[in-house]
């Protein structure tokens, strides 16, 4: 039986480079060449594996079930009600918000019949948008089962072209994907709500999931105020609500380059987080093409036997 492995003083994450070139690993984002998966969180400067993040995933996963009943809508777009439901005209308005932004990250990236992966897609407001604008095939995922299930509703009544599938997700990510993988990965305001340990471990997966060639567009903070640096994540999970946590600049390019990702990455002053709570990255991403043919979708790679 494998040792449990929780926390550990950064020295060598041995298992995270190993698994960048061996797609036998990428089945699951747990295990490394027979042995548990080590994330690297240089911020905090310690590794984790999936079992040691588990407890404050879990705590803050129940939080955002809890919204998803109750205020679903301004859980994800503050300033909307903080009730169960909103009225069909703020549902539109929602919802043509997100055809903006998508308009926007996906100009000039040809995604029309791509594979498109949303994380912490919410109530699916840029999840419809890449399937209804784009024609895209897109896979919703959140760690709330509530939101996840307004959403489906929602696609029923709104779907106007392409597809649109809804994941649950855990620390996880690879393993509810099996061996589907994608041309782009998108998340916006969702990783800001995680300890940076579940930042690393969800980023570094991101980048796993996507075809060699592959793109994506991420938004992070990379500099939070105050002495609360996340790390503690049992401070987190007593702490409780919802907060906001950074990965710093320089430890999103390592990460992104130990699984094969090139990272351009802008400072974005404040955008999604408030005035008051440090400062946003915008993260361009670009899978290394060895291993795969160039431009080859994600949908023609997962027709090759």
């Amino acid at each position: 039986m494998l040792p449990l492995l929780l926390l550990q003083p950064a020295a060598q994450p041995t298992g995270t480079a190993l698994t960048a070139s061996n797609s036998e690993n990428l089945v699951s984002g747990m295990v490394s060449n027979g042995d548990y998966r080590i994330y690297n969180v240089e911020k905090c400067d310690y590794n984790v594996t999936l079992f040691s993040v588990y407890p404050v995933f879990a705590a803050h996963q129940i939080e955002w079930n809890t919204m998803g009943k109750t205020m679903a809508w301004w859980s994800v777009l503050i300033g909307l009600p903080k009730t169960a439901d909103i009225s069909e005209t703020e549902k539109v308005r929602f919802y043509a918000s997100g055809a903006k932004h998508v308009a926007k990250v996906a100009k000039g990236l040809h995604l029309t019949g791509k594979r498109v992966l949303d994380f912490g897609c919410g109530l699916g407001r840029l999840s419809f948008a890449f399937a209804n604008q784009l024609g895209a095939t897109v896979t919703c995922v959140d760690q709330s089962v509530h939101h996840l299930r307004i959403a489906e509703q929602e696609w029923a009544k709104r779907k106007k072209a392409g597809a649109v599938e809804f994941v649950a997700s855990s620390p996880d990510l690879l393993a509810p994907m099996a061996k589907t993988r994608f041309d782009f990965v998108h998340s916006v305001i969702a990783l800001q709500h995680m300890v940076p340990a579940l930042q690393v471990v969800y980023l570094e997966q991101l980048c796993d999931l996507l075809i060699p060639g592959g793109s994506g567009w991420l938004q992070i903070p990379h500099k939070t105020p105050g002495a609360d640096t996340g790390c503690d994540m049992g401070a987190s999970i007593r702490q409780g609500g919802m907060q906001m946590h950074s990965t710093p600049l320089h430890a999103l390019k390592k990460l992104f380059r130990r699984r094969g990702c090139r990272a351009d990455i802008t400072d974005a002053g404040r955008s999604y987080i408030g005035d008051d709570a440090g400062r946003s990255a915008f993260v361009k991403l670009r899978k290394r093409k060895a291993g795969g043919e160039p431009g080859q979708s994600a949908e023609a790679q997962s027709a090759t036997p």
